[in-house]
């Protein structure tokens, strides 16, 4: 009914969609194809960097006489994105040369010089070059030149020392990482867990939770002949039903009692240990802190298992908060939003990186905590931009929960 409205009455001027609409019923992209716009702005612009996506091939054949991709972000992975982007705007001129700007740009993007290879000082003349492609086409605007009044942004380190818990839990990925180059250089098959021992030593820095120390194999064994009661696994092997528990880490095996309170509920952790870390303790005092300040808080995390954490640090804290990850409904997300702006008694917005550090405005909040910090430094600082934009009204804190390392030296002035 509305398209055929649309189509009929040719006052409006200004037709506003979504890309979910614009790409998604057959139909309404038919429709949005029949009307030959004269202009066709795409906001968040870096939603169009992959040009193998579907959102990109049905966007790309909307017709329109000028287009114009408004973004924040034109660069995050490497520099075949801005192939993507410049293809997208102009296909006539670009399109024909994807083969082309691809083995131009077909290096991951790096700044600093390698002595020990060339690939970073190609790839530094890489950028040069799509720099000089780029300049007909971008029109570059930063914060500070169109947002001349917006309160300041402040940056600090929060230095999280590891409990005793987490020390030991540390010590053994680095023993088992030794372990695993040892066996290696002498030939022998190495255990697949042991590699990523830079992943294992971040769980190790963030929450014991992430591990599986309160539930020994004894312990398991246990669980498997409750957990069989139920009508669920009443039929299942117990002998897989423990290789799955053997891999799920504390904070999986407590949620897993829990939603068997009548079989499993006692081997649920009792002790709050999801109050047991470093940074933790540092969010607790953080929190009580701000709550006395009247500061509303945006709260970050590469991981939703840490924001699961958190909730249950929140819940015993007795605070309101909020959460937007990747599960959750791309509709429901606004209302989320809009219900921190109007509830002000809610203090803390949980966000995964990813999904809340794009596209939304919470200008409302004036602190914004880092729990882990990304590998993409990019990613952190767009998830702080969403406290400092257009809107906010006070000073912005930015605070990175960071561990010493244990061989880390550390100076400081006085």
């Amino acid at each position: 009914m509305m398209r055929e409205t649309l189509r009929k009455d040719r006052s409006w001027n200004v037709l506003v969609t979504t890309y979910q609409l614009a790409t998604g019923d057959k139909n309404d992209r038919g429709f949005l194809k029949s009307l030959n716009f004269n202009c066709c702005v795409y906001d968040e612009g870096h939603l169009l960097k992959n040009g193998n996506s579907s959102r990109y091939e049905a966007l790309v054949k909307l017709p329109a006489e000028f287009r114009l991709l408004l973004t924040g972000t034109p660069l995050q992975n490497n520099l075949q994105e801005l192939a993507s982007l410049l293809a997208f705007i102009l296909p006539k001129v670009f399109d024909e040369r994807k083969a082309d700007l691809a083995s131009i740009f077909k290096y991951k993007a790096k700044t600093a010089v390698d002595e020990e290879a060339n690939a970073a000082l190609l790839s530094q003349q890489r950028i040069k070059r799509a720099r000089a492609m780029m300049t007909p086409f971008v029109l570059r605007r930063k914060k500070a030149q169109v947002l001349k009044h917006l309160p300041t942004k402040t940056s600090r380190v929060q230095l999280c020392t590891l409990n005793s818990t987490q020390s030991k839990l540390y010590q053994e990925q680095i023993a088992n990482a030794r372990e695993s180059l040892e066996a290696r250089a002498a030939g022998k098959k190495v255990n697949k867990s042991s590699t990523n021992v830079m992943m294992q030593l971040r769980k190790a820095a963030i929450h014991p939770l992430l591990f599986r120390s309160n539930y020994p194999d004894d312990k398991l064994r246990k669980m498997v002949k409750d957990i069989m009661k139920e009508e669920a696994y009443r039929n299942n092997n117990a002998n897989y039903i423990y290789e799955d528990m053997e891999i799920m880490n504390d904070l999986e095996l407590t949620r897993l009692c829990s939603n068997f309170p009548k079989t499993m509920g006692k081997h649920a952790l009792k002790k709050q240990e999801w109050m047991n870390s470093g940074k933790v303790d540092e969010f607790k005092r953080l929190l009580i802190d701000m709550k006395k300040n009247g500061d509303r808080v945006l709260v970050f995390s590469q991981f939703t298992q840490v924001l699961d954490i958190l909730e249950m640090v929140l819940t015993t804290l007795d605070m309101g908060y909020l959460r937007i990850d990747g599960s959750t409904a791309v509709d429901a997300r606004q209302d989320l939003i809009d219900q921190y702006h109007q509830e002000t008694d809610i203090m803390v917005f949980l966000l995964s990186t990813k999904a809340g550090g794009f596209g939304i405005n919470l200008a409302c909040a004036n602190k914004v905590v880092i729990v882990d910090s990304s590998f993409n430094p990019h990613d952190d600082a767009q998830a702080s931009d969403r406290a400092h934009r257009v809107g906010q009204t006070r000073p912005v804190e930015v605070i990175r929960f960071v561990h010493p390392h244990p061989n880390l030296l550390l100076f400081t002035e006085g």
